[in-house]
Formats: structure tokens, C-alpha cells, sequence
């Protein structure tokens, strides 16, 4: 079972998705970059592995989005 905290941080991340949906600017795509660095360094990560490939093909396109 995941902690509260790795929990919390993807909580963050879904608001921040939903956020940039209606709101997108580079510093929020770079926020949600950041969120998932944090997911992706979580100790947790390791039980999950099909969610650290969603995360790493996520960070992918938030960085991306994070450079334009």
C-alpha cells in the first residue's frame, strides 16, 4: 500500500494537470515536472512499476511542454 505521503504528491499532480487544462503555462508545466521527479524518487515507486512507466513517459511530455 502506498505511503500518505507519495499518496498526497500524486493528489498535487492530478490539481496541477487539471490546473494547467484550463490555466497552461510553461512554470506550471514545470511545477508538474517537478511533482513528477518527486513521485518518480519516491521509495514507493519501486512496488509500482507499471505506474513509474506511466510517470517516465509523463515526465517526458510535461517536459517538453515545460520547454515551450
Amino acid at each position: 500500500k502506498p505511503s500518505s505521503e507519495f499518496l498526497q504528491l500524486e493528489s498535487w499532480l492530478s490539481l496541477l494537470i487539471t490546473t494547467y487544462k484550463y490555466h497552461p503555462t510553461c512554470g506550471l508545466a514545470k511545477t508538474i515536472n517537478y511533482y513528477l521527479e518527486r513521485l518518480l524518487r519516491h521509495e514507493d515507486i519501486l512496488c509500482y512499476g507499471e505506474k513509474r512507466c506511466e510517470y517516465l513517459g509523463m515526465q517526458k511530455f510535461w517536459g517538453w511542454q515545460a520547454r515551450n
